[in-house]
């Protein structure tokens, strides 16, 4: 039976792709002042910025210095790699339905979040989203010394939930991480594929938006 619920952060509980949407507005405005925000030609720069980004998966080096060798040869890329960490908690949003689901959850669940990332970076997101109020157990990799898939940061999160393994579901959207070490930590694996982008012919329970957790978790 499932006692205990933990979840992955970017992409499963924030909309991570509205955020770094609007993370990279920001960004270009800043470095193209004179470019109209509202034409087309500044929408394009974004989305292929957001191309570059790949998710949130690469490191911003790579998009900063694609800007760079594409429109802007003076940009200071170094200069830019800290603006970025030190605004982009200010465009967090949470998914659709995220809160009044975990409001649900935590009625019947012991909940967590289990994140790869630096502590005071992911601490900030997590803070401006007021999300600390729903969870017992809140882990990020870089403080915690391991990152998913890495079997010891799921089961300190087990240990600090007071729960065994294999009554805790894991939800997360990236499968060599979440997926793959929930499973291999005994844990449900929950993929949470919001963006409807995945194939796989692997047989792992899937949920596309909260209200197809609410119906996994609450039915």
């Amino acid at each position: 039976m499932i006692r205990g619920i933990l979840f992955d952060f970017d992409c499963t509980l924030s909309n991570r792709l509205e955020s770094a949407y609007y993370m990279y507005r920001w960004c270009l405005h800043e470095i193209f002042p004179d470019m109209d925000v509202n034409s087309i030609d500044f929408e394009a720069r974004v989305q292929r910025c957001m191309l570059w980004d790949e998710y949130g998966t690469i490191n911003k080096r790579h998009v900063f210095n694609k800007i760079k060798e594409k429109w802007a040869p003076d940009l200071d890329v170094e200069s830019w790699i800290p603006r970025w960490y030190e605004n982009f908690h200010n465009y967090q949003e949470l998914l659709p339905d995220a809160e009044p689901v975990l409001q649900e959850l935590l009625q019947k669940y012991r909940l967590g979040i289990v994140s790869n990332g630096d502590g005071r970076l992911q601490s900030r997101k997590i803070d401006v989203l007021d999300l600390r109020k729903y969870f017992e157990v809140i882990l990020i990799s870089h403080d915690f010394g391991a990152d998913k898939p890495e079997r010891s940061i799921y089961d300190e999160a087990a240990h600090e939930l007071h729960l065994p393994n294999e009554e805790i579901a894991f939800v997360g959207d990236t499968f060599d991480t979440d997926i793959l070490g929930a499973y291999k930590a005994g844990m449900l694996p929950v993929w949470y594929n919001n963006e409807h982008r995945v194939v796989t012919m692997w047989n792992v329970l899937q949920a596309h938006d909260f209200n197809d957790l609410r119906k996994i978790f609450l039915k």
